[in-house]
């Protein structure tokens, strides 16, 4: 079969997909345990690290990927949101599930949804991502697969699966309060239930302690060991390239680690990845110090803090909530200091807006409001730029029709030494990599 065609069936079925988000509707994970029993259970063909929390699970999940490929491992990747395609959700190796292996897994899954009475559109895209990931991870032989939850825990798609080798916990903040709850418990309290027996979870010993509160009560519960090891750290370099660190813990001494991401929010995700890596290593997993050394120099992770231009200076960083701007706006007090910053900006919204510009404000010289494409959630670019004008109305700040004008403006004004700051939904970060690609 010709590409062309191939291409034309999977966009065919990605439009008969269900669009909705159904997890905040009723707990749908039930229904989804059923289903993947039925498929004779792929996920336990490969080892399974399951990560929740709020910020940081894409970075951690991307540095346990690379530390695990290079000691050897095969090893398979589910993350969300998608920036450029869908398809990046799914990566075995990183390469990205082809549309033939997502028509093949979705063929393979189908039969057993008619069998169980149920008909394509009963089940999300959301969800359907996730059971083709399990069948094409168990199809490719993956010894490890990153599971990481789309959205809380409880109710969340990849809740369906039997106990994991390891539970892995991030920073917890809020976020998602329409459908998480409004307060820390009530979001730690989702986020918990990933907590299975015969697992071992690992978190944060800085974790807040509303959230800690709950991981330890409900790990208590399922009779499961909660490692969070105290860790003291040092920063010795800084730079738009890497950092350079010294992490000490009672489950392993690591110094003058170099790594390729950027940020000081990184070095919490970091902390936890060496957590995981000693457990998994206390389970008899062969990781070698130099897959480590190496792996961190390796790390794929697109719009966390990430330099896209040198000419002028440019960075993208897709923090969409208070906990996540304020890792980016100390990050950048770090890295740059006092350089002009004009920010690139834009937010859904039922984000926690305001709590994002007062932190990011003191540090714009100027500021474009972009509309990001979710016509249901965006908050508009002349909206915004109200919000910022009656906060700071000394600060410089322009609505933009698209990002392509935004950015033009943004060069066009920028000083000698500034700095672009391209910052809020993942729909702003898709937009401009979508840019990008169709100029390279």
């Amino acid at each position: 079969m010709d590409q062309q065609t191939v291409h034309e069936m999977y966009q065919k079925l990605i439009k008969q997909f269900n669009q909705a988000r159904l997890v905040g509707e009723t707990n749908r994970v039930p229904l989804l345990r059923k289903i993947v029993a039925a498929l004779g259970h792929p996920e336990k063909y490969y080892h399974v690290i399951h990560i929740a929390g709020t910020n940081g699970k894409g970075s951690t999940g991307a540095m346990l990927s690379a530390i695990l490929e290079q000691q050897g491992f095969h090893v398979g990747r589910f993350n969300s949101p998608a920036v450029l395609n869908d398809r990046e959700q799914i990566q075995f190796d990183h390469q990205w599930i082809s549309e033939a292996q997502f028509i093949d897994s979705y063929t393979e899954i189908k039969p057993v949804i008619k069998q169980l009475g149920l008909a394509v559109t009963d089940i999300s895209i959301f969800e359907w991502q996730f059971l083709i990931s399990l069948i094409w991870y168990r199809n490719q032989r993956a010894d490890y697969v990153i599971l990481e939850a789309g959205l809380g825990g409880l109710t969340d798609a990849t809740n369906a699966i039997s106990a994991p080798q390891l539970t892995v916990f991030t920073k917890i903040a809020m976020d998602h309060m329409q459908i998480l709850g409004d307060t820390l418990t009530k979001i730690a309290t989702q986020k918990s239930k990933i907590i299975k027996p015969g697992t071992i979870a690992v978190t944060l010993a800085e974790q807040k302690p509303a959230a800690m509160q709950v991981l330890r009560d409900e790990a208590e519960k399922q009779n499961v060991r909660l490692i969070a090891p105290k860790t003291t750290i040092a920063v010795q370099q800084r730079s738009l390239t890497g950092m350079v660190i010294d992490l000490h813990s009672d489950l392993f001494d690591w110094s003058g680690l170099n790594t390729n991401v950027i940020g000081d929010f990184q070095v919490q995700n970091l902390t936890l990845v060496l957590t995981a890596i000693a457990v998994l290593r206390q389970q008899r997993v062969v990781i070698k110090d130099d897959a480590v050394l190496n792996g961190l120099q390796h790390v794929m992770l697109p719009d966390r803090l990430s330099v896209i231009d040198q000419q002028p200076l440019t960075v993208v960083d897709v923090a969409h909530n208070p906990d996540g701007m304020t890792a980016l706006t100390t990050s950048l007090k770090h890295l740059v200091g006092q350089q002009p910053m004009t920010w690139v900006i834009g937010f859904l919204a039922d984000k926690a807006v305001t709590a994002m510009l007062q932190l990011l404000l003191p540090l714009a010289s100027q500021v474009l409001t972009v509309t990001p494409d979710n016509p249901q959630r965006a908050l508009s670019a002349a909206e915004l730029a109200t919000q910022i004008h009656n906060l700071k109305p000394d600060v410089k700040v322009n609505a933009m029709p698209n990002m392509a004008t935004a950015m033009v403006q943004a060069r066009k004004d920028l000083p000698a030494n500034g700095l672009i700051v391209v910052a809020g939904s993942f729909y702003v970060a898709r937009e401009l990599a979508a840019m990008e690609a169709a100029n390279d």
